[in-house]
């Protein structure tokens, strides 16, 4: 499933479990009160949402 705006996005991160499971990780929930730290995917809006690659 495509994880929506979070591939998209300099905030997001890709991360892998042991298990083969992806997650996408949003560093805004660093500097953010309140925001989540995995957001349930798809990501369809966001107003954190800030075009580039996201960290690997």
């Amino acid at each position: 499933m495509s994880p929506g705006l979070c591939e998209q996005c300099e905030h997001a991160r890709r991360i892998q479990s042991a298990k083969g499971s992806t997650f996408w990780r949003c560093s805004k929930s660093d500097s953010v009160p309140g925001w989540p730290k995995y957001p349930p995917i798809p990501v369809r809006r966001c107003p954190h949402f800030t075009p580039g690659a996201p960290r690997s």
